[in-house]
C-alpha cells in the first residue's frame, strides 16, 4: 500500500451553533461573532468578507469582485450571486495591442506593456460591494450596519501587513513605475526604504470612511454620489476609462442554478463550468476503490481537470453577450463523451485538445436568471470565506482584486486598490471571451455549496488563481469519496493540470510521480511555502450528520483562520 503523509495545518474545529473559515483569523472571528449576535451563515459570510477587504488588501477589497454561493435550508434552494467585474462602457475588443510572444496563465496572449494587468486601463467595474450587500439584503438577518462594524473598527485602527502581503508587495513593486497615490501607500518612505518589502502598516482610515458610508446608506453610497464621482474623476485624471456612470450601471448576475449532482450530493459552484465538467467526468470512476494515495486517483483527477480547463478556455463566454455553450460544458452527456477518451494508464497527448460541447448544450442544467433579485424571499491576488449555521444554511465565496494589489491603482478619496480584471479577457477580437462593454470575463473558480436530501453537507472556496479549482475540488473529493474529516481533506496532497504540464505535490511518493511521468504526464513538482500556494488556499465548512456538529477546515495555516461557536 502506498501512503503519503498529509501535513495537518490546523487543529480541527467543531461547533454547534455556527462556524466560519476564512483567509484571515480576524475574518473568521467576525463571521462567528455575527452568529453569536443572532445572525445566520449569510451574515457571517458578509461580515467576514468585509473584514477580509480590510486585512487582506493585496488579495481582495472593495475595488474587486466575488463569486457567492448560498444554500438556504428552509427553502431547500441554491442561489448564485456572481458579482464579478464588468468591462467599462468605453472598453472595446481591440483596446489593447497583443503581445503574441507569450501566453498568460489564462491561456490567451499578454497585452503589450501589460496594460491589461497593470495601470489605469486594467480595472474593470468593481462588483464586490454590490454583490455582498445584495446577498445580505436578500438572505441575512442582522442590520447591515451591525454586520459591517467589525470591518469598520479594524479599518479605523489601521492594519499590520502579513508576511505574505509584504512579500507580494516586494514582488509587485519590482514590476515598474507607479502612480503618485500608489507610491504614497506602498512606498511611504520613498525608493530608499525599498522596493524590498513596502510598508509594515497601512493607514486604512479612508477605507473605514467608505465602508461607514456603505453601512449607513447601502451599496448606493459606493456606486452613486460622491464616492462614485471621486473614483471616476481620479481614473480620468490618470488616463483610465472607468467612470462614475459605469459604477451606477453595475449589477450582479443572480441565478437559481439547477444543482448538479455528484455521488447523490447536490451542489452548485457559482456558474463555474470547469468544476461541473471535472466532477461529471470523475463520477464515472470508483475513486474510493482506488484510494486517495493511488496513482489512479492522481492520474484521473489531473486528466479531468485538464480536460475541463481546456474545454472552458476554448468555449466559455459571458452568455449575456455571446453565444457560448455554457450549459453544454456543464452537461453530464458532454462529460460522458469526454470521459470516454481518458485511459486509466495513459495520459492524453499534451497540449490537450478541446471537445465540442455544442451538441450537448440543450442537455445542460440551464440556470434561471433572476432579473429582479428582490423577488426572492428574504431570509432565504484572492481570498475566500465559508460559513454554516445550525439552521442548515451554507454560504461560500471567492473574492479577489486579481493580481497582488490588483491593477496597483489606488484611489485616495475611496481608500482602495482597484482590480485588474481586464487581464481575464482575451485581448483578441472575435472570440467568446473578447472584451465588450458591460461584459464579464471568464473566471474559473468554484464557490461550492452542497446538500444531500435537503441536508447541508459542504461549503468551500479558495484562492490562488486557477489552482482554486485544484484545492476546492480535491477537498470535496477527499471528503465525499474518501470519507476524510474536513481538515484532513484540505491538507491532503494534490495535483493540478490545465491541459499541459501536471503540477504534483512533493509529498506524493516518488514512485507515484514516476509512474505518472511514465504514463505521459509532464511532471512539475512543487511545495507549499508562505505566500506561495501552488495548489491553492482553501477554506471550507461541513456538517457532520452522524455527530450533529459543524466542522471547519482551512489551509495553509499561515494564511487562514477558523472560528466556531
Amino acid at each position: 500500500m502506498i501512503t503519503s503523509q498529509p501535513l495537518f495545518t490546523h487543529t480541527p474545529v467543531e461547533a454547534e451553533r455556527g462556524i466560519c473559515s476564512g483567509g484571515h483569523p480576524l475574518a473568521a472571528q467576525a463571521g462567528v461573532e455575527m452568529i453569536r449576535q443572532g445572525g445566520n451563515a449569510i451574515d457571517a459570510l458578509t461580515a467576514a468578507a468585509f473584514v477580509s477587504f480590510v486585512v487582506e488588501p493585496a488579495s481582495c477589497g472593495i475595488g474587486g469582485y466575488g463569486h457567492i454561493s448560498v444554500w438556504l435550508a428552509e427553502h431547500n434552494r441554491f442561489v448564485t450571486i456572481d458579482t464579478y467585474c464588468r468591462a467599462p462602457q468605453a472598453a472595446h475588443a481591440a483596446m489593447f495591442e497583443v503581445e503574441e510572444a507569450a501566453e498568460t496563465y489564462y491561456g490567451h496572449p499578454f497585452t503589450k506593456g501589460h496594460k491589461a494587468d497593470f495601470g489605469a486601463l486594467a480595472p474593470a467595474v468593481p462588483g464586490a460591494i454590490a454583490g455582498f450587500c445584495l446577498t445580505h439584503e436578500l438572505f441575512g438577518k442582522l442590520p447591515l450596519k451591525r454586520v459591517l462594524e467589525p470591518a469598520i473598527g479594524i479599518a479605523e485602527a489601521g492594519i499590520t501587513l502579513s508576511f505574505a502581503d509584504r512579500l507580494a508587495t516586494a514582488q509587485r513593486l519590482a514590476d515598474g513605475e507607479y502612480l503618485e497615490a500608489t507610491q504614497a501607500v506602498l512606498l511611504p518612505h520613498g525608493e530608499g526604504q525599498g522596493r524590498a518589502a513596502g510598508p509594515e502598516r497601512l493607514d486604512t482610515s479612508q477605507l473605514a470612511r467608505t465602508i461607514k458610508a456603505v453601512a449607513a446608506k447601502g451599496p448606493n453610497a459606493f456606486y452613486r454620489g460622491r464616492i462614485a464621482r471621486a473614483m471616476g474623476d481620479y481614473m480620468r485624471s490618470v488616463g483610465g476609462i472607468l467612470s462614475a456612470d459605469d459604477l451606477a450601471a453595475y449589477r450582479p448576475r443572480v441565478l437559481l442554478e439547477q444543482p448538479a449532482s455528484y455521488r447523490n450530493v447536490d451542489y452548485t459552484s457559482c456558474f463555474d463550468q470547469v468544476s461541473y465538467e471535472a466532477l461529471n467526468i470523475l463520477e464515472h470512476y470508483d475513486l474510493a476503490d482506488y484510494g486517495p494515495d493511488s496513482f489512479e486517483y492522481r492520474h484521473l483527477v489531473a486528466e479531468a481537470l485538464g480536460v475541463a480547463f481546456t474545454d472552458s478556455m476554448r468555449h466559455y463566454g459571458d452568455p449575456d453577450f455571446v453565444r457560448a455553450p455554457v450549459d453544454g460544458l456543464a452537461s453530464k452527456d458532454f462529460a460522458r463523451a469526454r470521459q470516454k477518451l481518458l485511459r486509466r494508464t495513459r495520459a492524453l497527448a499534451r497540449p490537450m485538445e478541446a471537445g465540442d460541447p455544442w451538441p450537448f448544450d440543450a442537455s445542460g442544467p440551464a440556470p434561471d436568471v433572476v432579473t429582479d433579485p428582490r423577488s426572492l424571499a428574504r431570509r432565504e491576488g484572492t481570498s475566500q470565506v465559508a460559513a454554516a449555521d445550525s439552521q442548515g444554511n451554507l454560504a461560500s465565496c471567492c473574492m479577489s482584486i486579481g493580481s497582488a494589489w490588483g491593477s496597483t491603482v489606488y484611489v485616495p478619496e475611496v481608500g482602495c486598490f482597484l482590480n485588474n480584471a481586464m487581464q481575464n479577457f482575451d485581448p483578441r477580437p472575435g472570440l467568446p471571451n473578447s472584451i465588450a462593454p458591460g461584459k464579464m470575463p471568464i473566471f474559473a473558480a468554484p464557490a461550492i455549496v452542497a446538500a444531500r436530501r435537503g441536508k447541508p453537507v459542504f461549503a468551500g472556496s479558495g484562492s490562488g488563481g486557477y489552482r482554486i479549482e485544484t484545492g476546492v475540488l480535491h477537498t470535496f473529493l477527499n471528503m465525499i469519496d474518501h470519507k476524510m474529516r474536513l481538515q484532513a481533506a484540505v491538507d491532503h496532497p494534490r495535483v493540478h493540470c490545465q491541459g499541459r504540464e501536471t503540477v504534483v505535490d512533493h509529498r506524493i511518493p516518488a514512485n507515484v510521480r514516476k509512474r505518472m511521468a511514465k504514463a505521459g504526464h509532464q511532471i512539475q513538482t512543487a511545495a507549499e511555502a508562505p505566500a506561495a500556494w501552488p495548489f491553492g488556499r482553501v477554506c471550507a465548512v461541513a456538517w457532520d450528520a452522524r455527530r450533529k456538529l459543524l466542522t471547519g477546515g482551512a489551509g495553509p495555516s499561515w494564511n487562514t483562520g477558523i472560528a466556531g461557536l
